[in-house]
């Protein structure tokens, strides 16, 4: 029994508060960063109509690796918000899960010795809450060999 409820008299250490303010703050950046691209687009847009040559067709390539690389950096950070939450949200089922705990053992601990008599007798015995596994992840990130593709 002694395993089962091993680390149940702390809380979990996990700063609930500063976690949901880093998953705002990378939201919000990501917002930013995806209303800019269209602007962008549209000012880069602008200036080609005036521009011609081999610079306007470089300018052109140039443009498109930005758009390409604000949308990926705007996903990563969208990624790692959801990554943030996720762990968020499994820090919260444990501190749930070992709150349980604290009151079942309390519960035994404060039962009467008539109580405590008639399961031994009976061969009855209070099992520990111990809870449902955590699902699967659902945020995670596949490494690639290059930095675009």
């Amino acid at each position: 029994m002694g395993d089962e409820l091993a680390g149940i008299e702390e809380d979990v250490p996990f700063n609930f508060a500063g976690a949901a303010e880093l998953e705002r703050e990378l939201r919000t950046t990501a917002g930013t960063l995806d209303s800019q691209i269209p602007r962008r687009n549209s000012y880069a847009r602008d200036a080609r109509d005036e521009w011609r040559g081999v610079y306007s067709r470089e300018f052109v390539g140039r443009m498109k690796i930005c758009t390409g690389d604000a949308k990926r950096l705007s996903a990563a950070i969208k990624l790692a918000a959801n990554q943030v939450k996720e762990l968020a949200e499994r820090a919260q089922r444990e501190q749930d899960r070992r709150e349980a705990a604290r009151a079942w053992k309390e519960r035994q601990d404060n039962e009467s010795g008539l109580n405590k008599l008639k399961d031994t007798i009976l061969g009855e015995d209070d099992k520990p809450p111990i809870g449902e596994p955590d699902p699967p992840k659902r945020f995670v990130v596949e490494a690639s060999a290059t930095g675009r593709e």
